[in-house]
């Protein structure tokens, strides 16, 4: 740094307004015309932000909406979804139902379709517990 940007504590990239003379009526007409100029800039570039606001609160409004209709549309796929996994639970329990019914059925069909497999087993169980007892066979009959 230099020892004038030291001294003033002004930023040496900005420069420094100078001062006008306002003796003549032409200096003040020019200081007059160049305000004026600076005011019209200034007020246009005000206008020209406020434009780019209410855009940009047009967009984001716009934004907001379709975010909306987004997590609206996403809460209909998740109910769709739980709606289908209940029903596939449903469908399954119906299946294990009649899977088991099934069974019961073919279990009760072979048990009534050989009742001579079924005496046998008894026989065997009556046969055991005899020779557990120590009663053999033989001596049943007696």
């Amino acid at each position: 740094m230099n020892d004038v940007s030291r001294t003033s504590g002004a930023n040496p990239r900005q420069p420094q307004p100078q001062p006008m003379d306002l003796s003549t009526d032409q200096a003040v007409e020019h200081a007059a015309l160049a305000g004026a100029a600076a005011i019209q800039k200034l007020v246009e570039e005000r206008n020209e932000l406020r434009t780019r606001l209410a855009a940009q609160e047009q967009e984001t409004a716009a934004y907001r909406a379709l975010n909306n209709e987004l997590r609206r549309q996403l809460l209909v796929v998740h109910q769709s979804y739980v709606d289908v996994a209940k029903g596939i639970v449903g469908d399954l329990e119906r299946f294990d139902a009649t899977l088991r019914e099934t069974a019961q059925e073919a279990h009760s069909a072979m048990d009534t379709q050989m009742p001579w497999q079924n005496a046998a087993t008894a026989a065997q169980a009556q046969d055991a517990a005899a020779a557990i007892n120590g009663t053999g066979p033989a001596d049943r009959r007696k």
